[in-house]
This record gives C-alpha cells, sequence and structure tokens, in this order.
C-alpha cells in the first residue's frame, strides 16, 4: 500500500522531521544539525521537509551543504551545497553539513557590517524567508542575498570591511504553498 501525504501528516511536524533526518542519514551517511530551520509541506502525494540554515561562511578550502530538501513518501534527495576550494572533488561523495563557528560568526558580524550578532541576523533572514551566503577569497567577501524575489551580490573588503559592487536583480520563484502544498506547523 502506497502512504499518502495525509498519512504522513498525522505524525505531526515533529515526527516528520525526524523521518526526514533519518532518511538523510542513511542516504548521505550525514547528519543534519539540529541547529538547521525544518519546513514541512504536504499534498496529497508528498510530504517535503527543507532543511536550512539561512546564514553560511564559506571559508577558503571548505566545501559543505548549508541545506536539503527530501519528500518522505518519495525518498527523493536535494542537496545544497556550496564548494570553494580548487581541489578536485568527487562529485558522487556527500559533504558535512555546515555549522557554524564562533570565529565563522565573528567574520559574518565583521562582514554585515559589525552592529547586530550573528543570531539576530539569522532570526531576522529565518523570518522574511531569506538566506545570505559569505564567501572568502583572498582579498575579499563575496556576499549573495537571496529571497523569493530578489538575488542580490556585493562584495566586501577584508582589511576596511567597506562593501563594493553593489549588483540585484529581481527574480520570481513558485514558494510550495503557491504550488498547492499546504505548510504542516505542528
Amino acid at each position: 500500500m502506497d502512504t499518502t501525504g495525509k498519512e504522513i501528516s498525522h505524525h505531526g511536524k515533529q515526527g516528520i522531521v525526524q523521518m526526514a533526518k533519518s532518511l538523510i542519514l542513511e542516504n548521505s551517511n550525514e547528519k543534519v544539525p539540529d541547529s538547521y530551520d525544518a519546513r514541512v509541506f504536504a499534498n496529497d502525494s508528498s510530504v517535503i521537509v527543507l532543511f536550512d540554515l539561512p546564514i553560511h561562511f564559506a571559508a577558503k578550502n571548505t566545501a559543505f551543504y548549508y541545506g536539503s530538501t527530501v519528500d518522505v513518501i518519495s525518498k527523493t534527495f536535494s542537496y545544497s551545497p556550496i564548494v570553494n576550494t580548487k581541489t578536485q572533488m568527487d562529485a558522487y561523495e556527500h559533504l558535512p553539513f555546515y555549522k557554524p563557528s564562533k570565529e565563522d560568526m565573528k567574520t559574518i558580524e565583521f562582514v554585515l557590517g559589525g552592529t547586530t550578532s550573528f543570531k539576530k541576523h539569522r532570526e531576522t533572514l529565518s523570518a522574511r524567508n531569506e538566506s545570505i551566503t559569505v564567501i572568502e577569497t583572498d582579498t575579499l567577501y563575496r556576499v549573495q542575498v537571496i529571497s523569493q524575489s530578489q538575488s542580490s551580490q556585493y562584495n566586501v573588503d577584508k582589511r576596511t570591511g567597506i562593501p563594493s559592487e553593489h549588483r540585484h536583480r529581481h527574480i520570481k520563484t513558485e514558494s510550495l504553498s503557491e504550488q498547492g502544498y499546504l505548510e504542516i506547523i505542528k
């Protein structure tokens, strides 16, 4: 018998999140950190769990996942990698999930202007359904800000903290809610 979205939805958000974490661990041999945000969406045939950390720092010579999506019914997976290294990597090798260190948090606070804590930035981004990625190069940090309707990018000088080369574009993505999914909140 095929499982339906309605049947799985009865497990509630926390139960579904735990199912998804177990599936990802089986698939990738990597554990989704408890610090990641989890959102659950369902329709009659799919229950999709999105794991995300809305703010991430890719230091030089690092590679990791900053998010993952799993459909717990079809057991299909999608991983969101950042690779900031020139080292050749096996495309089939799974990466660890990103966990910000204290040094990463300090760097992010510096890059974003130093007036707001990492924790506060994260709360704001989560509430707005936005994400920020900071990618380190030899001389600057590349900052990418993505929301459902806009993508922005700018550079920040590593020595001075002065931003430059601002660019943005409007984008339109269709949310899962707009595709007929209902978000499971409890």
